[in-house]
């Protein structure tokens, strides 16, 4: 077991609906609508979120020929739809990315769509006739959540990564209010968000974040450079925080570990089952954040907490050479499956992470593979 050194407010919420909850990007929530007297769309809700880009909701008609999509990119408010007169994209108003709960709606009018963020208009967009058609006295809708359904996403007018960390609360669709909807989330608590969080990427313990990066250095006569640097608040005192896996090796990883002192971690760097690296510090499992740095060439090795730093070239670096020749595959929060002994620690991090590398912020968004528990962008924060 690895123990806890920073309790997290973990509390969660069931009438917070958690947007992420599946990082294939399918949809969390599915309701149909079938409403006499009804004859446009509308919805309103409150959201959060830091995440910049992903889906809030898609609505469509029962035969599949018009749709609405509302999203968000750069942190702004984008639409999407289609009717039987055409097709349109617009965003505006200000980034809402900001961590705070933004009162949003959708209102379909006469000729146009109205969005109203604090109900306070920010688009009006013409949209000659209804988005959707009535049907024998009744409109007919399928509203997605936080997704698209199978096979949708090739048919939008504008690309966009679905995944989106983020909540929203006092929905109403249709003007049907809650409709049933909190008693289908009620009893599943990986729907819930959590009722305090952050900015950061939140790690539980529980999996890991997959990533294709190609660390060829095409800028200088270094044949590959690795350079990572992270933020880190670590809750428990033992995990693997980035590792380059090769087949069934492990030629570098960056772990916590517990030191021998009672009251400090040490950060160290293995390449296979050695350590070639290490720092000590007592303020690893504290509530603040800690900037971490590894920056690795061929001829050496430098990693840095804060401002203390520990080089090596141990004759260690010609095994990574070795495997940089090959298909490495990056990992961040823990690894896959490995035999007995490839490495020193294999435990999974568990606290707040952000990463660059090679000068690109890693969005957990766009991993190739995720585990679902992982948070993308919200951490929780200590308990008070």
């Amino acid at each position: 077991s690895v123990p806890v050194c920073i309790p997290l407010n973990l509390e969660r919420n069931y009438e917070l609906l958690y947007l992420a909850e599946h990082f294939t990007g399918t949809y969390v929530l599915y309701l149909k609508f079938k409403l006499p007297n009804v004859t446009r769309f509308s919805a309103e809700f409150d959201f959060r979120t830091y995440d910049s880009e992903g889906i809030i909701l898609y609505a469509e008609s029962f035969d599949n020929t018009a749709w609405i999509l509302l999203a968000l990119r750069d942190g702004k408010i984008e639409i999407q739809f289609k009717n039987e007169f055409g097709t349109k994209v617009t965003s505006g108003g200000k980034a809402i990315n900001d961590g705070l709960w933004h009162i949003i709606s959708v209102e379909e009018l006469e000729n146009s769509i109205s969005v109203k963020i604090a109900k306070e208009a920010v688009m009006n967009i013409n949209s000659p006739g209804t988005l959707f058609k009535q049907s024998h006295g009744f409109l007919e809708t399928k509203v997605y959540i936080a997704g698209l359904p199978d096979k949708v996403g090739d048919t939008l007018i504008k690309q966009i990564n679905p995944r989106l960390d983020g909540c929203i609360r006092a929905w109403n669709l249709m003007n049907q209010g809650h409709s049933g909807v909190k008693e289908v989330i009620q009893e599943k608590q990986s729907k819930h968000c959590l009722v305090t969080v952050e900015r950061g990427s939140f790690y539980p313990g529980t999996g890991m974040a997959q990533f294709d990066i190609n660390y060829n250095n095409l800028d200088s006569a270094e044949d590959w450079i690795i350079n990572v640097t992270m933020t880190i608040r670590p809750s428990t005192d033992t995990g693997v925080m980035f590792a380059l896996v090769s087949n069934d090796t492990v030629p570098l990883a960056l772990s916590i570990v517990d030191s021998n002192s009672s009251d400090s971690q040490e950060i160290i760097v293995t390449i296979g089952n050695i350590t070639v690296a290490h720092l000590e510090s007592k303020k690893l499992c504290t509530p603040r954040k800690v900037q971490v740095g590894l920056l690795v060439t061929k001829q050496q090795l430098q990693l840095s907490v804060d401002s203390r730093t520990d080089q090596s070239n141990s004759e260690q670096l010609s095994v990574l050479d070795q495997a940089m020749m090959t298909n490495v595959v990056t990992y961040l929060g823990g690894l896959p499956d490995v035999p007995l002994g490839a490495t020193l620690v294999t435990a999974f991090y568990n606290g707040c992470m952000e990463v660059k590398v090679n000068s690109r912020q890693l969005d957990l968004d766009e991993a190739i593979l995720k585990h679902n528990s992982i948070r993308s962008h919200s951490c929780p924060l200590i308990m008070e």
